[in-house]
């Protein structure tokens, strides 16, 4: 897992203050334009996906993965593509296009988020900002295996970008954490095509393998953020608590007369 913390941004003044105003905008015209698409959409049957895959042909697997990139890298719920990827091309190859697909996307939308959004950001709330890399360094991987299973794709991902969570561990950590949700999904497309109890099998597997991870990540968490900040240890300004070093009265001085 990398500790490596992100590199800040340029500083206030090394670019004109209008160039990430128009990156921050930017990204918000992106997600505005998702939003707005969304209120009124009306998700893809299956059956639709399918005639829109079977037009390419042999090229379809590859058209459909790319579409299904692109959607996993904005607000747009991915779980028909996920669903349809295991009716249209079976289980296997179905949580294949699903794994490689949403982690591109996720790292689209990472890199995404990181290039149009930071500057602004640090320019609106930078010591903020600061503090929270700061609770974040070398946590990075652990957080984003945490969260992967409960926030949506494009969330997590919008902001691993904006903190600058290491590549490395946002990659892993999104491998890592959607990969059986993934197989889940194909395996629920699979079953819906093809019944059958593998199927069945797969999705109870994969469910309770997104708990245990979740539950070991989250654990992982809380040790390391205990062996950071024991009770009793060290505080932020270098105190060891009562009667420590950086303690102005040390234990003896209740009750001690003053000098006068």
């Amino acid at each position: 897992m990398s500790t490596e913390p992100g590199r800040g941004p340029e500083r206030p003044g090394a670019r004109p203050a209008w160039v990430p105003a128009l990156k921050g905008g930017a990204l918000l015209l992106l997600i505005g334009l998702a939003v707005w698409y969304l209120i009124g959409w009306t998700p893809p049957t299956v059956e639709q996906i399918h005639a829109f895959v079977a037009r390419f042909g042999v090229w379809g697997p590859l058209v459909f993965g790319l579409v299904f990139a692109l959607v996993a890298a904005t607000p747009v719920p991915v779980t028909i593509m996920a669903v349809s990827g295991g009716f249209l091309f079976g289980m296997a190859q179905g949580s294949v296009l699903g794994v490689v697909a949403t982690t591109t996307g996720a790292w689209l939308g990472y890199w995404l988020a990181r290039f149009l959004g930071r500057d602004a950001l640090y320019r609106l709330a930078g010591p903020r900002v600061e503090a929270v890399e700061a609770r974040l360094r070398g946590k990075g991987f652990l957080t984003v295996l945490v969260l992967r299973p409960v926030l949506p794709n494009w969330t997590l991902s919008y902001g691993s970008g904006l903190v600058r969570i290491p590549q490395r561990d946002y990659l892993g950590a999104t491998l890592l954490g959607g990969t059986p949700g993934q197989l889940s999904f194909a395996a629920v497309g699979a079953f819906t095509s093809r019944p059958s109890w593998p199927a069945l099998a797969v999705v109870a597997a994969s469910w309770a393998a997104v708990v245990v991870v979740g539950v070991i990540a989250w654990r992982h968490a809380r040790r390391a953020e205990h062996r950071a900040d024991p009770e009793g240890g060290e505080d932020p300004a270098g105190h060891n608590g009562p009667g420590g070093a950086g303690d102005p009265e040390g234990p003896g001085d209740e009750g001690r007369p003053r000098a006068g």
